[in-house]
């Protein structure tokens, strides 16, 4: 089973004042996208930050908000945002290696860098990729 925003509360309790926050959980939903945990998961196999792959989503998902509830500018609320995706992609058994900057074509105006994953955990779900006829 996917991991949800109560998941990403309960493994981080220092988060827990998004508990009930709309716009952070817009994000984790966004971040939970199949196709965005499908390209995160490349960039992990590619040894590149996860968030390379949706950090520009994110963040014109934020710019367009009239009256934000979070804050990216904010360094605990980019981080909540890593830790979005580190219990998103746990159930892939993918755990975080290192952070590294963001590649130059992916680089955000909010974040900079990002942690790293490696496919080192126990999975309880996996990416099938198939070609079929149409």
């Amino acid at each position: 089973m996917k991991a949800t925003f109560t998941d990403f509360i309960e493994e981080n309790r220092n988060c827990s004042k998004f508990e009930n926050n709309r716009d952070a959980m817009d994000i984790f939903a966004l971040l939970s996208d199949d196709d965005n945990i499908i390209r995160m998961i490349d960039m992990s196999d590619m040894e590149k930050p996860a968030l390379a792959a949706c950090v520009n989503c994110v963040e014109t998902h934020f710019d367009r908000q009239t009256n934000p509830t979070i804050d990216l500018k904010d360094e605990f609320t980019r981080t909540a945002v890593g830790r979005m995706i580190k219990t998103i992609l746990k159930p892939f058994g993918y755990e975080v290696t290192i952070q590294k900057s963001l590649p130059k074509a992916t680089r955000g105006r909010y974040f900079s860098s990002a942690s790293c994953y490696a496919k080192t955990g126990t999975a309880s779900m996996k990416v099938i990729r198939t070609i079929v006829e149409v």
